[in-house]
C-alpha cells in the first residue's frame, strides 16, 4: 500500500478544520412549524340565520319608501307648480255672493205724502202741490249693504225702484260682485268692482221705468305707492272710494259688521271720479285728498254725478289721527259747484268729524255731518230752488259692536237726520227722524257669514208717524 504524503494528510486537515469552523459561524435556520391539523366544519347557528333574513327584509322595504319618497317628490314638485301658476290668479280675482231676505210694515216706502196741506200747509202756499211734498227719508228703509230701499213709493227725488216690492216681503239676490285686481308692477295696481244684479222687470210693459238685471261698475282705478323713507304714499285715479268720515271703509257685504248702511252714509259712501292722494304719516297721521268731478254722495241722489256739468271741481280731504293704537279721530270737508247744474257760482259743502274705538272684543264707531247745497231760484219765484234744488242736511250715527264669541258679534246702532231737500213746485222733501236698529252677525268659517237685523223708524217734530219699520236678513259667500 502506498504511503501518504504528509504534506498532502496535513493540507487536508487544515480544510476540514476551515470547513468545521465555517459551518460553526453560520446561522442556524428557523424551525418549520408544523402544519395545523385541518378544522371540523362547523354547524349553521339558526339565530344568525333569522337575523340576516330580518336585515334582508328591511333593505328591501326602505328601497320601496325611498321609491316612494321619490315619487312623491316628483307630485309635490308638479302641484307647487301648478300652485304657483294659480297664486296669480287667486290674487286677481275675488268677490262674494250676497243673497237676502226682508220683510216691511206698511208699503216699504220711507215717505208719505202731505195731500192736502195738513202738515206743512206753507208749501202748498208756495205752490207745490201736496202730493210732491213728501215727509220721511226715502232712504230709511234700506234693506241691503248696497242701500237699496224696499220701495221707493212716490218719491220724486230717487225714482229708481230696483226692488219695488210694494210692501211685499221677498228673498232677493243683494248682489253678485266680482273683484279683479292686477299687479302691475312693486309699486302699481290697477283694481275694479263690479255688482251684477238680478232684479224683476215685466219686459212685456214697453212703458216699463225698471231696468231689470243690470250691473254697477263700483270702482275702477291705478294705483301707484312710490318709495318713500318716512312716508305711505298712494296715488290713484279712476273710479276710487271715498275720502269722507269712516263708514266708507266698510260698504262691501262682507266687510260691513250689518247689513244695512247708516242714515248719513248718502253724503259720504260715495265713489266719485277724479284723482286721489293718501298719506300716512308716523303710522299715526292719515292725510287723504281728492279732486273729482262731483261730491263724495251715493249715486242715486241727486247731488252726485260721475260726469261734470260744470268747470268747477270738488276738492274734498280728511285728517285723521290714530291715538294708543286703539282709538282713530277723523274730521272732513269737501266744496266744489253742486252737481247736476251748470253755474260754477253754485257752492256745495260738506263737512263732518268721526270716531272710531277698536278695544279687545268692542268696536265703537260714530259720526256727524253737516252740509248746505245752495240751489238756485228764480227771482220772485214763491216756491224755491226751481233752477236748482237746494239741500241742507245734518246727521249722526253710533254704532257699537261686540265680540261674543268667535262666531256671534251682536250690534247696535241708532241714526238721527234732519234735512230739507227742495226744488221748485217739483218736490219738497222734509226729513226729521231717528232710527234703531239691533242686529247679529254671525261668521261661519272663514267664507260664509250670515247677518239678521231689524229696524225701527220713528218721524220726529210735526212728521207723522207711519209704518215704515224693517227686518232684513244677509247670506254672505265669499269666493
Amino acid at each position: 500500500m502506498d504511503s501518504i504524503p504528509v504534506t498532502r494528510l496535513a493540507s487536508f486537515t487544515i480544510l476540514l478544520a476551515l470547513t468545521a469552523t465555517a459551518a460553526a459561524q453560520e446561522p442556524a435556520p428557523p424551525p418549520v412549524p408544523p402544519e395545523p391539523a385541518p378544522e371540523r366544519e362547523r354547524e349553521p347557528d339558526p339565530e344568525q340565520a333569522r337575523t340576516n333574513a330580518r336585515m334582508a327584509a328591511l333593505e328591501r322595504k326602505l328601497a320601496a319608501l325611498e321609491e316612494e319618497l321619490a315619487n312623491a317628490k316628483d307630485d309635490s314638485t308638479y302641484l307647487e307648480e301648478k300652485l304657483s301658476a294659480l297664486l296669480p290668479l287667486a290674487g286677481k280675482l275675488g268677490g262674494y255672493v250676497d243673497v237676502g231676505f226682508f220683510a216691511t210694515s206698511g208699503n216699504g216706502a220711507g215717505t208719505r205724502s202731505d195731500l192736502i196741506g195738513l202738515y206743512f200747509p206753507e208749501y202748498l202756499a208756495a205752490g207745490v202741490p201736496g202730493s210732491w211734498v213728501f215727509m220721511g227719508d226715502p232712504l230709511s228703509t234700506t234693506v241691503n249693504s248696497r242701500g237699496d230701499v224696499a220701495d221707493t213709493g212716490e218719491s220724486r227725488a230717487i225714482v229708481f225702484d230696483p226692488i219695488n216690492s210694494r210692501g211685499n216681503s221677498t228673498f232677493l239676490v243683494n248682489s253678485v260682485n266680482l273683484a279683479l285686481f292686477a299687479a302691475l308692477s312693486d309699486s302699481a295696481a290697477a283694481t275694479v268692482s263690479i255688482d251684477f244684479l238680478p232684479r224683476a222687470r215685466d219686459i212685456s210693459d214697453i212703458n216699463g221705468l225698471f231696468a231689470g238685471d243690470y250691473l254697477d261698475v263700483k270702482l275702477a282705478y291705478g294705483e301707484w305707492k312710490p318709495r318713500l323713507d318716512d312716508v305711505e304714499l298712494s296715488l290713484q285715479a279712476g273710479k276710487f272710494d271715498s275720502v269722507l268720515g269712516f263708514e266708507y271703509r266698510s260698504l262691501e257685504s262682507p266687510d260691513r259688521t250689518g247689513v244695512t248702511p247708516s242714515l248719513i252714509c248718502r253724503y259720504t259712501c260715495g265713489r266719485p271720479v277724479g284723482l286721489k292722494a293718501r298719506a300716512k304719516i308716523a303710522d299715526a297721521v292719515v292725510v287723504n285728498v281728492a279732486v273729482t268731478n262731483g261730491s263724495h254722495f251715493s249715486e242715486g241722489f241727486t247731488f252726485a254725478n260721475e260726469t261734470d256739468t260744470n268747470q268747477l271741481k270738488t276738492v274734498a280731504g280728511r285728517v285723521s289721527y290714530l291715538v294708543g293704537g286703539k282709538a282713530e279721530i277723523g274730521a272732513s270737508g269737501a266744496f266744489g259747484a253742486q252737481d247736476y247744474q251748470a253755474d260754477d257760482g253754485v257752492y256745495q259743502w260738506h263737512a263732518g268729524a268721526d270716531l272710531h274705538v277698536d278695544v279687545k272684543d268692542v268696536e265703537i264707531t260714530a259720526e256727524y255731518v253737516k252740509g248746505k247745497a245752495r240751489g238756485q231760484t228764480t227771482p220772485g219765484m214763491l216756491a224755491r230752488c226751481d233752477l236748482a234744488p237746494c239741500l241742507a242736511y245734518q246727521g249722526a250715527y253710533g254704532q257699537v259692536a261686540y265680540r261674543l264669541t268667535n262666531t256671534f258679534i251682536p250690534y247696535a246702532r241708532v241714526d238721527w237726520r234732519d234735512a230739507l231737500h227742495e226744488s221748485g213746485a217739483s218736490f219738497v222733501y222734509i226729513s226729521e227722524l231717528v232710527r234703531g236698529t239691533l242686529g247679529v252677525r254671525a261668521e261661519i268659517g272663514t267664507r260664509v257669514i250670515l247677518k239678521v237685523e231689524g229696524t225701527v223708524n220713528r218721524e220726529l217734530g210735526r212728521i207723522p208717524q207711519f209704518p215704515n219699520d224693517v227686518v232684513t236678513s244677509s247670506l254672505v259667500i265669499k269666493i
